[in-house]
């Protein structure tokens, strides 16, 4: 009986010993603050490691942010959550430390809400780059709205300070109303453009440059290589010439005995696609499904080497030359270098493949024989010769040999099977709140989990998706 009431008085002792700590020092284990140098991860909602590993990935590229501050700013839209552009400025500043936030993790769910509002978007898993194309195609129709064309009798409108419009003096239309300032800004900083060019083999006739939009460029793993692969070989691969077949050829036909030129030659063209016009953040995305003879998908699991710095000029469009002429395969539209260099002193700037291209920001020149220079090459003929379309700016941009540098800021990376699997992004570390810069070290994410990887690590990861932002 002794034994258990001096038990007793002994527990009752400690028990109010650690009361009273408790009130006195608080709890003996403090809730972890996040580290400065870190970006706190993203809330998984249900299967949405593709929109976290998206936005994180995203996060480092600052050109997305210096647009969609511009974009918010000039169009006026409204602080909702209605607007992607908005809910996504919101989030990459959390993840920036651009915006305060002292908790480890961030709930995206505002973004995923915005782009419900447009999309349909199951609760499975779901792909991080078909999602990256929703967010681009989103936010360009949120964002694409092009001013109207006002007319000189509506007097309230031309009076509105939020219109810029050209003068009377520089271009009108035919009904005598202003033409808008087309904006330089309008497309996000993934938005490039392809150039594809036919050229027949016999008579070397060009057929015009078509350009077509892309906000990512997607680089198929060849089904049979030797030795190991690298992302030089893989876009290569994408712009190497194809041989087409039976096309009808103007040049042959004018070129023919048929006096009346009733019936069309066809002939062999070589079809070149190539990067007309590069982003100022370039997306590269590598599919790694693949699918057998017996129609079963598999997932290739090949480690594709990218480099931190990506070199760009050779895959950009210079144009398609004819047999023999080696010369021309540096200007754009084929022709002479010394026709050109002739003709240095009769410039124009009234042609619509000029326009065409100063519209798509090369600024190339053309002489009176109406070839184009290709805009590395001018760089160094026309230093001060004013280009600008839509009297948008005072000076052009300048193009170098080195002008097509880009920096790796990011890389997506999936982890499993063709079936499951899960979307985890390697990133750059955002600059601390006090300031200090942190862009050489990396970080890896995953939903919630947040760590420091080296640069090693990062290079040796399976590639899914690559971001680079030109330097």
């Amino acid at each position: 009986m002794f034994y258990k009431n001096t038990a007793l008085v002994g527990l009752l002792t400690v028990t109010v010993a650690t009361a009273a700590a408790y009130v006195l020092w608080g709890p003996p284990h403090k809730k972890k603050t996040r580290k400065k140098d870190y970006a706190p991860g993203l809330e998984n909602l249900g299967n949405t490691c593709f929109l976290n590993a998206v936005l994180q990935a995203l996060a480092p590229c600052q050109s997305i942010l210096d647009w969609l501050s511009k974009i918010l700013l000039r169009k006026h839209m409204n602080k909702t959550e209605n607007y992607l552009a908005y809910t996504m400025l919101k989030t990459l500043k959390v993840l920036t430390n651009k915006t305060f936030h002292d908790k480890d993790t961030f709930c995206p769910s505002e973004v995923l809400n915005a782009l419900r509002s447009r999309w349909v978007i199951p609760d499975d898993e779901q792909d991080a780059h078909e999602l990256f194309h929703a967010l681009t195609q989103t936010l360009a129709e949120e964002t694409g709205h092009y001013p109207k064309v006002l007319s000189l009798f509506d007097v309230s409108a031309l009076q509105s300070p939020d219109n810029e419009y050209q003068t009377c003096k520089s271009a009108v239309t035919r009904s005598k109303g202003l033409l808008p300032v087309l904006p330089r800004d309008t497309d996000h900083p993934f938005r490039g453009h392809f150039a594809s060019q036919l050229t027949c083999q016999s008579c070397a006739y060009c057929y015009p440059v078509k350009y077509d939009l892309f906000d990512s460029l997607s680089l198929n793993i060849p089904e049979s290589h030797w030795g190991p692969l690298s992302l030089e070989i893989l876009l290569q691969k994408f712009i190497t010439s194809e041989t087409v077949f039976n096309v009808d050829c103007p040049g042959c036909t004018n070129k023919s005995d048929n006096i009346s030129q009733t019936k069309v030659v066809q002939s062999t063209f070589l079809k070149k696609l190539s990067i007309g016009k590069l982003p100022q953040c370039l997306c590269l995305h590598i599919p790694r499904t693949h699918w057998l003879n017996n129609n079963v998908p598999v997932k290739r699991f090949e480690r594709i080497s990218f480099p931190e710095t990506l070199q760009m000029d050779e895959f950009i469009y210079m144009g398609v030359g004819s047999a023999g002429e080696k010369d021309r395969k540096n200007w754009l539209f084929g022709g002479r270098a010394s026709n050109v260099n002739r003709s240095l002193t009769r410039l124009t700037s009234s042609s619509a493949a000029v326009n065409l291209l100063r519209a798509l920001n090369h600024h190339s020149q053309t002489t009176m024989n109406e070839f184009l220079a290709t805009p590395a090459l001018q760089s160094a003929m026309y230093s001060n010769v004013q280009t600008d379309v839509n009297q948008n700016g005072p000076n052009p941009p300048k193009y170098d040999l080195s002008a097509h540098t880009y920096r790796l800021i990011a890389v997506i990376e999936h982890i499993g099977d063709v079936v499951s699997g899960h979307f985890v992004s390697y990133r750059r570390c955002p600059t601390s709140k006090s300031g200090e810069k942190h862009s050489d070290k990396w970080l890896f994410t995953s939903d919630t989990v947040v760590k420091k990887v080296s640069l090693s690590q990062v290079l040796n990861s399976e590639a899914y998706m690559l971001f680079y932002e030109k330097v």
